[in-house]
């Protein structure tokens, strides 16, 4: 498969009222929405030594963040991937003039809650016009809370690889991420990765990515996969997004030279 990754040179960033982002590729916009910002406790922390604390959360937090993300293709299309807890997602949607009704497709990254919160509004699709699309993995390891939400939609699952982004629709791209939930996906958007929870902890697993956390369904895998996948990001030059990560939400990446890697926001 002919991977193709925009310069980053082609890109502009700009910012927003209501915790938005907006960060223009060659082709689309990719549109941080921030339901909060918070601090994330230690305690969901697998293998961080007291070593690793002191260098990184001397007090004993790390930034953190709830997101979702707003893709504009140039086609016309508007894709939602996750759709967080509901809670700000939809003023969010208003404040850079989108209607629930104009999304045309929802890319959930995986099953858990703070990611599926806003699919439903008393009790029906908040986004009726909208198909669902998740990992075919995914989609078998619902609970169900989960089901429930996905039968309000159109469900279209798909298989993605974990060596190269494949087209799940319109422009946008899909690869595996397992291990943190059994489905775990990451969505690509020209040069953009939005990674969904690959990381839960970026003080501590940008420096030190064999740290997992209490969350993923199996911390190896998701270890494996987090390495493989920062290896991959950094060697095709990706601009990254996480649900997880402080805002803006997205930012750039390279190797420290140690195992670990540096994160620098967007501006």
């Amino acid at each position: 498969m002919v991977i193709t990754v925009c310069a980053v040179a082609q890109n502009t960033v700009s910012e927003v009222a209501q915790n938005t982002f907006t960060y223009k590729t060659a082709t689309a916009e990719v549109i941080l929405l921030s339901e909060g910002q918070r601090e994330g406790g230690l305690n969901i922390l697998i293998g961080a030594t007291p070593e690793m604390v002191a260098g990184v959360a001397p007090n004993n937090t790390y930034p953190s963040a709830t997101n979702a993300f707003l893709i504009r293709t140039r086609s016309g299309k508007s894709v939602l991937i996750d759709a967080g807890y509901g809670r700000e997602l939809f003023s969010g949607l208003q404040s850079v003039g989108v209607t629930p009704e104009s999304i045309d497709a929802i890319l959930i990254t995986h099953l858990h809650g703070d990611h599926i919160g806003g699919l439903l509004r008393d009790g029906k699709a908040a986004f009726p016009n909208a198909k669902l699309m998740m990992a075919t993995l995914e989609a078998q390891s619902a609970n169900e809370s989960a089901r429930k939400a996905m039968a309000e939609y159109k469900l279209e699952t798909f298989e993605p690889e974990a060596s190269a982004p494949a087209p799940v629709f319109d422009e946008v791209k899909a690869m595996a991420n397992y291990g943190h939930t059994p489905g775990h996906t990451i969505y690509v958007i020209d040069n953009v990765a939005i990674w969904g929870d690959m990381t839960h902890a970026m003080a501590f697993q940008m420096p030190y990515p064999q740290v997992a956390v209490t969350y993923d369904s199996d911390s190896g895998k998701a270890v494996a996969s987090r390495l493989k996948m920062l290896s991959y990001l950094v060697e095709n030059g990706y601009i990254v997004g996480g649900m997880h990560i402080a805002y803006p939400g997205m930012g750039t990446l390279k190797s420290n030279g140690k195992g670990g890697y540096l994160f620098t926001p967007l501006k």
